[in-house]
């Protein structure tokens, strides 16, 4: 199961995004770009949060993860994904170009997108080695672990 398994969770959290994105296109000048930016952003928090106790609770208890649990936490993936594709996604290309003004938003918006592309190489090459430095943390013999494995909600 495990390669079809990978295809369907990846198709899922494809139409999720291209469906959320449509439906924040359609809904974005009734509702405003503040109550989408809150409404995907709580939604991204608390679903990487639980993907984040369900895997850390899973693995340090039984070194793997179950079928049910595997399928609740691409569950919770796909409701980040709604999240980002209601907000970040498509309202990160919106906004910048309507900031901006008119005599200059061509130069505002490749400003913008020169910006995020910088972020967001620096992030890809730091997050492995930043994620290694912190190995201790994730071992069942490191602190932070042990004081969450230990606080069950």
């Amino acid at each position: 199961m495990g390669e079809s398994a990978s295809l369907m969770s990846a198709i899922l959290t494809g139409v999720v995004g291209i469906g959320t994105a449509f439906l924040s296109m359609v809904i974005v000048d009734r509702v405003g770009r503040m109550p989408l930016f809150m409404f995907g952003g709580v939604l991204m928090f608390v679903s990487q949060v639980l993907v984040g106790a369900i895997i850390a609770a899973e693995l340090v208890d039984h070194g793997g993860i179950g079928k049910g649990y595997a399928v609740a936490v691409i569950i919770l993936i796909s409701f980040y994904v709604a999240g980002f594709g209601v907000s970040r996604g498509p309202l990160g290309w919106l906004v910048p170009s309507e900031i901006f003004p008119l005599e200059i938003p061509s130069a505002g918006q490749s400003i913008v997108v020169a910006v995020s592309f910088l972020f967001t190489f620096v992030v890809a090459q730091t997050f492995l080695s930043m994620l290694c430095h912190f190995n201790h943390l994730t071992n069942s013999d490191g602190f932070l672990m042990n004081v969450i494995m230990r606080w069950k909600i």
